[in-house]
This record gives structure tokens, C-alpha cells and sequence, in this order.
């Protein structure tokens, strides 16, 4: 079958409903980063924790091996620039991003205008749209957005001359290792693939581009390799095998029952003892999760249950099957099917890796960064960088830049409609997220209430920058933590805590007496659905 050639320059028709699809998907984004302004994750108070330490020139204290470096540097500049903290720079920090999400928008244009096909900016807008699962996660604090933006560039960059431009190409390598170290295997990979399926130039431009790369990735590698004292890429890789895989137990005192460092105990007269984790000699919201390389360095013993090869067979089968069946169905039947079907040739295969094989390498490498996490740890928002260049990899493809692609006749109304109806589902979908997010917002709001007239009650002066004990699961309520300014001191873990909970009224008042020879100066009795009992800690005289 020949396959007519058309010219690329898109009409300005095309033009127009390009730029009014992303005019939707932006002020799409806008609503859902206002309605999730108070929304904070454990993941978030660590990256506000790093980007704290950064403002305040503490170098060496953000310099970590478990989080990436690019997004707290983002908001420790927005922090100091704006001098704000607590709920209200949650609140900037959510429309930084924002920001992020409607560059990603700006760039979705520019490719779809260059692309001109309506039928292939229809599907990529709501590829974006979709790649996470249901909506863009505007309201977590992590960089899965600003990932999502690196790895779209450099799909993009790979597409445009066939990534001849070696130091653009160069520099989406370091940002994208930067805003996500743990992506070096798929960084690896992605060379190796260019590099088998490219020409003599591809590879001359690989080498260059690791040149650029390599200085780029040094700005984080240096320094963490000599705080280490070891050449290191980070300790994300290790701890989430360790984890996952191998299911330690010493992620956080929350579920460790080994031996730590900074495990001690209180007893009481009667001989009870509890065991108390000590964590006032550092900065962090919560020391364990804020910094998890100082707190594995110090973990004595691990429970392990490794997974044997039929558990590990079974595991990566589930997360396999949860991208296909749960994560992604809406794109992969409302968005790329009807553009196959569309776009559907005798000798598609062959044809495009003869005249398009950028974008069928994007396919290849799209599914590899997706496999990277099933081997792990899935999850929607990780994934989601991924699943959006495996998607472009497969617009470009079937429906190339210039060429007409019209296998078997179909009516303009099937047409029209076929391609329209994943953008549609994309954001209707979106639209219903919102009065979720709303309701989200507005128990934040009380929760925040609740927890500062508690705190008035039980402290003088309320919770503003006090000292914690928490007596329980600690991840539940770290972002309560932050908001207040507070810190976690101490924890007594869930196991101990359990105990805690059936003691007589005089025990545990004989405990908090306890706990006042420390530095804590109000304990949180807590659970894991989030619920906290408070009671002040009166400090002992010496």
C-alpha cells in the first residue's frame, strides 16, 4: 500500500483547536492544583525538609542518598523568595506545581503544532492526562510532574532530527537523573538501546551527550559520593529492593523490630519497659523518613522475608497486570485504540522501524522505564513519565509527521468521534477528581483546626515549633507535624505503643514523667488511620 505523503504544516484550523485543547488541559491543571492546596504527603515533608536545609546554606545536612535534588532546590529558591512556611508555603509549593504542569502543557503544544496532526493532539493531550492513572498528581509534594516534563523533552528532543542535537540531548539525560536518581538503569538502558539501534552518528552524538550528562549528574554525584565516603548514585536503588523485594522491616521505627542505634528505653517502677527511638540530635520533621540513608546506616538488625522466584514471579505478574487492567485501561481502550484503528496499514511494523524508528525506540523505552518500576515497586505516579513516551512513541508512529495514513475508508463522523472520545473521557475524568479534591481540602482545613485548639489546650502556647513524642506510628501524622513547625524528637513504636494503650491511667502518667528527662515537650498517643490523642510533657528539673 503506498502512503501518500501530505505536507506537515498544519492548517490553521488545526492550529487553533491544538491551542484550545491546550487551553482545557491548562485550566484543567489550574483547578486541580487549587483544589489540592493543602493536600501534603510523607514523601512531600521530606523534600520540604531537604529544600529547608538548602536555604538555610545547610549543604551537607541535604545531601542524602535516598531523594533526588532538582525539586527541593526548586523549593528551597521558592522558599526564599517568598519567606513563607508552613500552610502558606504548602500552598505556593502546590502552585509551583502547577507551573510545572502547564509547562508540560506548553510543551504538549509545541509538539502537536510541529506534529499538525489533530487526531495524534487529541490522543497526546489525554495520554497526559491519563498517564497517571486518572488525573495529573498535582496534589502530591514530590517531582513526579517535573519527571514527567524531563522525560516528555527528551522524547521530544529524540524525535527532532533523530536526537542529533547532542547537548540538548545531554542535558535531558542529567535533568531527568537529578529529578529522579533512581532512573539511572533506565538511563543505562536507553544509551544502549540508542546506541544498538542507531547509526555510526546516533552513537558520535551519544558520546557527547554523556559528556554533557556526566557533568550534569556530578553536581549531585560529587558531593554525595564524598559525604558517603564511597562512589554513589544514591541509596534509593538498594533500600526499595531491600523493601519490596526482600521485605525488611527497618523502613521506619513504624514497622522495624530489630535492633537501631537510636533505640533506647523508658521503665517504669513496676519493671515495664518500652523502647524509644531518639531522633533530638537532628533537623528533620521526622529524622527516619526525612533522611532514610542516616537511619539505615545505624539499623543494627533486619526481619527479612525475602520473595523466593515463584513469589517473585507472582509479584511482578501483579504489577504487571495492575498497569494494564487498573492504571491504564482508559488510555490504552479510549485513547490508542481508536488512533490504531484509525491508522492501521498492511506493513505498519516494518515501516516504521524503516522510516519512523526514533518513535518506535520511544515505544521500546517507554515500556522499559515501566518495567524498571514493576521489577520494584509500581505505583500510578511513578510510572507515569513512561507510560506518556510510550504513548507518544506510538502517536508518531502510526500517524508520522506528513503522511496521510488511511488504511480502509472510514466515515468522517466515525472519525470525529473515534478520536475525540479519549480526549473527552480524559477530562471529564479530571472534572469528577475535583469535587473530591475539594472535599479532601476542606478536611484538611478542619483537621488543622482541630489538631491547633488541641494543641492550645494541651500546651502553653499551642504546637507552633514544639518538640513531639510520638507514641505510635509516626508517618500517619508527619505532615500534621510540619504544618505546625514541629518536630518529631522521639517515637515510641507501634509495639510498644500497643502496650502503652492498655496501661492504667497511673502508668502512663508515670511514662510521661518519664519522657520528661528528654526534649520533648507534648506527646501524641496516635494510630494508622491518622487519629492523635495529646497529652503535655512536663520537663524535669536537673
Amino acid at each position: 500500500m503506498t502512503v501518500p505523503r501530505v505536507a506537515s504544516t498544519s492548517s490553521v484550523a488545526t492550529r487553533l483547536e491544538i491551542a484550545l485543547i491546550a487551553a482545557v488541559c491548562a485550566a484543567l491543571c489550574i483547578v486541580l492544583g487549587w483544589t489540592s492546596r493543602t493536600a501534603l504527603n510523607p514523601d512531600g515533608v521530606s523534600y520540604l525538609d531537604i529544600a529547608a536545609r538548602f536555604s538555610a546554606g545547610d549543604w551537607s545536612g541535604a545531601v542524602q542518598g535516598y531523594w533526588s535534588p532538582l525539586y527541593p532546590l526548586l523549593l528551597a529558591v521558592l522558599g526564599t523568595a517568598t519567606g513563607a512556611t508552613g500552610a502558606t508555603l504548602l500552598g505556593q509549593v502546590h502552585f509551583l506545581n502547577v507551573g510545572i504542569a502547564l509547562g508540560i502543557v506548553a510543551l504538549l503544544w509545541r509538539m502537536a503544532r510541529v506534529h499538525g496532526d489533530p487526531i495524534v493532539a487529541r490522543a497526546l493531550f489525554a495520554a497526559f492526562l491519563l498517564a497517571s492513572a486518572r488525573t495529573p498528581r498535582l496534589d502530591a509534594v514530590t517531582p513526579d510532574l517535573l519527571l514527567i516534563g524531563a522525560v516528555l523533552g527528551l522524547g521530544g528532543e529524540l524525535l527532532r532530527g533523530a536526537g542529533s542535537r547532542w547537548y540538548a540531548l545531554g542535558a535531558w539525560f542529567g535533568v531527568i537523573f537529578l529529578t529522579k536518581t533512581s532512573s539511572w538503569p533506565w538511563l543505562l538502558v536507553t544509551v544502549a538501546i540508542l546506541a544498538i539501534a542507531g547509526d555510526r552518528a546516533m552513537r558520535r552524538t551519544l558520546v557527547r551527550a554523556g559528556g554533557v550528562a556526566l557533568v550534569v549528574m556530578a553536581l549531585w554525584v560529587v558531593p554525595l559520593s564524598l559525604k558517603s565516603g564511597r562512589p554513589t548514585l544514591g541509596s534509593a536503588g538498594a533500600f526499595n529492593a531491600c523493601w519490596y523485594l526482600e521485605r525488611c522491616d527497618s523502613r521506619t521505627p513504624d514497622e522495624h523490630s530489630g535492633a537501631h542505634a537510636r533505640y533506647g528505653g523508658l521503665r517504669l517502677a513496676d519493671g515495664e519497659l518500652v523502647t524509644v527511638a531518639d531522633f533530638s540530635n537532628t533537623q528533620w520533621t521526622y529524622a527516619p523518613w526525612s533522611d532514610p540513608t542516616a537511619w539505615q546506616a545505624e539499623v543494627g538488625s533486619i526481619n527479612r522475608a525475602p520473595l523466593d522466584l515463584f513469589d517473585l514471579v507472582g509479584y511482578w505478574s501483579r504489577q504487571g497486570w495492575a498497569v494494564i487492567s487498573l492504571w491504564t485501561p482508559q488510555l490504552l481502550l479510549f485513547v490508542l485504540f481508536p488512533v490504531a484503528l484509525l491508522s492501521r496499514s498492511r506493513g505498519l511494523l516494518g515501516r516504521g522501524w524503516r522510516e519512523q524508528r526514533m518513535a518506535v525506540l520511544l515505544v521500546v523505552l517507554g515500556l522499559a522505564g515501566v518495567a524498571q518500576f514493576i521489577v520494584v515497586h509500581a505505583e500510578p505516579r511513578l510510572i507515569a513519565p513512561f507510560v506518556l513516551l510510550t504513548s507518544m512513541g506510538c502517536l508518531w508512529w502510526w500517524r508520522a509527521p506528513g503522511i496521510a495514513t488511511s488504511a480502509r475508508p472510514f466515515r468522517s463522523e466515525v472519525v470525529l468521534v473515534l478520536s475525540w472520545v479519549g480526549l473527552v473521557s480524559a477530562v471529564l475524568r479530571g472534572a469528577i477528581y475535583v469535587p473530591e479534591l475539594m472535599k479532601r481540602a476542606t478536611e484538611d482545613t478542619a483537621r488543622f483546626e482541630r489538631l491547633r485548639r488541641a494543641g492550645d489546650a494541651a500546651v502553653p502556647g499551642g504546637l507552633a515549633g514544639r518538640a513531639v513524642v510520638v507514641v505510635g506510628p509516626a508517618i500517619p501524622v508527619v505532615s500534621d507535624a510540619w504544618l505546625f513547625g514541629a518536630r518529631i524528637v522521639a517515637q515510641i513504636p507501634p509495639g510498644s505503643a500497643a502496650r502503652i494503650r492498655n496501661w492504667t491511667p497511673a502508668q502512663q502518667r508515670e511514662m510521661l514523667g518519664l519522657l520528661g528527662q528528654g526534649d520533648g515537650d507534648v506527646a501524641w498517643m496516635t494510630a494508622t488511620n491518622g487519629s492523635i490523642l495529646m497529652a503535655p510533657i512536663v520537663r524535669s528539673t536537673r
